[in-house]
């Protein structure tokens, strides 16, 4: 995807030919075919009470696809009861969804009733739980509760009984990661613009240097990571343009960092001063060199510089992890 498909530079920023919100279905902003493909059938089980399994990466929005679904049914003026099973032991999942012996409107089965339930890494629930709850199931017992469990793994069937695994098979969402899809990282960095101006008066444009790294780069922790990362670049950045590749490397995480630049993203916009085109230049020629070479002595030698002259330059530009300067 190129980004001019998407927007327009006027005077060095980035601006989305047409509105957002003619790419957001029920909060959920994209513009992939498969992603829309897999909305469609959402809405057209809207209706429906069948158990849904969302299957995702980490910070890839499950939980919206989740409320979504229960906004589409007749149960939306019902509760959406989440829990989340990676941080509870079996004793405390037990619990959390029966109640006690002595208070079963304790449960988040009793909450949820008429509503949806909706169970965040279901893979790591404990076995005993799995089987108690489908027996509650079976049994008829589940107070018209809609069930939708999310999973991080890639198999439907990781971590999850024969039986649990065979009742959620029917309407399965499968989230493709963000770094298959370029133009979803483009629309969702504008929408996270502009929750940053109506939550706090925030102003904040993109330029297409920035924009085209932020393209290369493969967002392993997805739109969490993204939305996260924008915010932070908002809040450090002094002006109100933000093109400079130095600022989103600042903003990541020292272990992620932005992958070697195409010749494309290294073409300096007119907006940028000498010194930021020549340190986001800079930053490009250490990453390609030091990832071809192996190291950083290797890449010194092939750039006929010496290995503490790169070695101050990755301190200065932030490129590896502190323990690694």
């Amino acid at each position: 995807m190129k980004i001019q498909d998407y927007c327009d530079t006027v005077a060095g920023s980035l601006q989305l030919r047409v509105p957002l919100r003619q790419f957001c279905r029920g909060g959920i902003v994209t513009d992939d075919r498969e992603m829309n493909r897999q909305l469609d059938m959402l809405e057209r089980a809207g209706q429906a009470t069948v158990p849904l399994t969302i299957r995702g990466e980490k910070g890839s929005g499950k939980d919206r696809i989740a409320q979504y679904a229960h906004d589409l049914s007749r149960r939306r003026r019902a509760p959406l009861v989440k829990t989340n099973c990676a941080y509870l032991t079996e004793e405390q999942m037990y619990i959390e969804l029966f109640g006690t012996a002595a208070r079963a409107d304790l449960g988040l089965l009793h909450r949820a009733a008429g509503g949806s339930l909706y169970i965040e890494n279901a893979d790591l629930m404990p076995a005993f739980v799995q089987y108690q709850l489908m027996n509650h199931i079976q049994r008829q017992e589940a107070n018209d509760v809609r069930f939708m469990i999310c999973l991080q793994q890639q198999g439907q069937s990781s971590g999850l009984c024969e039986q649990m695994s065979y009742h959620f098979s029917s309407l399965v969402f499968d989230i493709p990661p963000l770094r298959q899809r370029p133009q979803d990282i483009l629309l969702l960095a504008f929408q996270q613009l502009q929750q940053l101006w109506q939550e706090y008066g925030l102003e904040r444009t993109l330029g297409p240097a920035v924009m085209s790294a932020m393209l290369s780069y493969e967002w392993p922790s997805n739109t969490r990571q993204l939305t996260h990362t924008i915010e932070r670049m908002a809040f450090m950045s002094d002006d109100r343009l933000m093109d400079s590749v130095h600022l989103l490397q600042r903003c990541l995480s020292p272990t992620e960092q932005v992958k070697p630049l195409s010749e494309e993203i290294a073409a300096p916009p007119d907006s940028r001063s000498l010194k930021q085109m020549v340190q986001d230049y800079e930053i490009m020629v250490i990453h390609q060199y030091i990832e071809q070479y192996g190291s950083l002595r290797k890449a010194a030698g092939v750039l006929k510089s010496s290995p503490a002259t790169l070695s101050r330059k990755i301190t200065e530009y932030n490129l590896l992890p502190q323990s690694e300067k």
